[in-house]
């Protein structure tokens, strides 16, 4: 089964670039200790609105999902990193919604 998580972040206005960056980051640093998880990071701007960043994560089962950012956190100067670029979030977003999509094939 392949799960999909998927988080639409609705960027303050003037942010995108900036929170693409920050995606692009965070993610990196989740795929250091998680080697196999696929990830992207989108941006529209031609559609809906503005300052919108869709990050999405392919991962293998819903356990895989759940022990990502446990792996990620087991390491003491990783897990600082990762408290670092996440604390940074909130002065790039309103606010970010999070689906979880189970892949049919």
């Amino acid at each position: 089964m392949t799960i999909i998580q998927r988080r639409v972040f609705y960027g303050k206005v003037g942010a995108a670039d900036e929170l693409i960056s920050w995606a692009n980051e965070m993610y990196s640093l989740i795929k250091e200790s998680n080697p196999t998880v696929k990830f992207r990071v989108m941006s529209d701007y031609q559609s809906g609105r503005t300052d919108r960043v869709v990050s999405e994560i392919e991962v293998d089962s819903l356990a895989s999902l759940e022990s990502m950012l446990d792996d990620t956190m087991a390491d003491e100067a990783t897990g600082k990193k990762f408290e670092s670029i996440f604390g940074r979030l909130g002065a790039l977003i309103d606010h970010a919604e999070v689906e979880q999509w189970v892949v049919h094939e």
